[in-house]
C-alpha cells in the first residue's frame, strides 16, 4: 500500500516553521497512518514537490530530515524516490541516552525507575515462562560466565534486556535498554568489566535462576539488592567482593 502523494498540502500551515519541516511532518503523519508500511513507496521527488507546491530544494531537505530520524531513505534511479524504512532502535535509545545526560539525571532516579520497570518485566515472565524462556536465560549466563574477561561492557550479554524481551512489551523494552545502556555509559568509565565480572555473574544467575522457578517475589528482591548496591557502592568497592559475598534474605519485598 503507497503512500497517497496526491493530496495538495495546504500551504497556510507554512506559518511559523520552515517548509521542510512542515513537509517532513506531513510525510510522517502519512507513514504512522498507513501503519508504517515499510518498504513502500512514498513518492518520488517529483511527485512530492508537485503535492506541496514547493521547490527541489525544500523536498529534499525534508527527505533528509526523515532520514535522520530513521522513517525513510532515498532511492536513486528509475523508480526511485523516498522509501518507509524500519527505524533504527538506537536512534531512540542514543537520544534518550545523550538527552538523560545534558539535564544531568540523579543516579538514585535513575535506578529507581530502572528497578521499577525491571520488577514489571520481571512479574511478567516469572509467572509465564516456558522452557524456551529457561533455556535463553540460562544460556544469557553461560555466555556471561565464558567472557569474564572481556574487557568492554558492551560485549557481554544484557541479562536485563533478555528479560525485558520475554515480557513481550516492546515500550518496556525499549526502556529498559535505554536505562541499562545509561547505567553502562556512568559505570564503565570507571570500571572495566573484568573487575567485577565475578560480583556481577553471581548476582544475574541469582536473579535468572529465580525467574526461572517462578519466584517472583525472590526475583524481584535480587533485583532490588542488585540495583541498590550498584547504586551505593563504587565500582573498586564491588570488585573486592567474592560471589559469595552478601547472600540475599528470604524475605518479603
Amino acid at each position: 500500500m503507497a503512500i497517497n502523494v496526491h493530496t495538495r498540502w495546504d500551504r497556510s500551515s507554512r506559518v511559523g516553521s520552515t517548509l521542510a519541516a512542515r513537509i517532513a511532518r506531513e510525510l510522517e503523519r502519512d507513514i504512522v497512518g498507513q501503519g508504517w508500511p515499510v518498504g513502500h513507496l512514498i513518492g518520488s521527488e517529483a511527485a512530492l514537490t508537485e503535492r506541496f507546491g514547493v521547490g527541489v530544494a525544500a523536498v529534499r531537505e525534508a527527505a533528509r530530515m526523515l532520514e535522520a530520524r530513521g522513517l525513510a531513505k532515498s532511492r536513486r534511479g528509475p523508480g526511485g524516490g523516498l522509501l518507509v524504512t524500519v527505524p533504527e532502535r538506537s536512534l531512540v535509545t542514543d537520544a534518550a541516552r545523550r538527552y538523560l545526560e545534558y539535564v544531568g539525571v540523579a543516579g538514585p532516579d535513575l535506578f529507581e525507575v530502572w528497578l521499577a520497570l525491571e520488577q514489571m518485566a520481571i512479574a511478567k515472565v516469572a509467572g509465564t515462562i516456558d522452557p524456551d524462556g529457561a533455556r535463553l536465560l540460562r544460556s544469557i549466563i553461560a555466555a556471561e560466565a565464558a567472557m569474564q574477561d572481556a574487557r568492554t561492557w558492551r560485549d557481554v550479554p544484557n541479562l536485563h534486556l533478555a528479560i525485558a524481551r520475554l515480557a513481550d512489551n516492546n515500550a518496556l523494552e525499549l526502556f529498559i535498554e535505554t536505562l541499562t545502556d545509561l547505567s553502562l555509559s556512568v559505570y564503565a568509565p570507571h570500571t572495566q568489566h573484568h573487575e567485577v565480572s565475578g560480583w556481577l555473574h553471581a548476582r544475574h544467575t541469582e536473579i535468572a535462576e529465580a525467574v526461572i522457578a517462578g519466584d517472583v517475589a525472590m526475583a524481584q528482591l535480587c533485583l532490588r539488592r542488585y540495583i541498590e548496591r550498584v547504586q551505593r557502592t563504587a565500582p573498586s568497592d564491588v570488585a573486592r567482593e567474592q560471589p559469595g559475598d552478601e547472600k540475599l534474605e528470604d524475605k518479603e519485598i
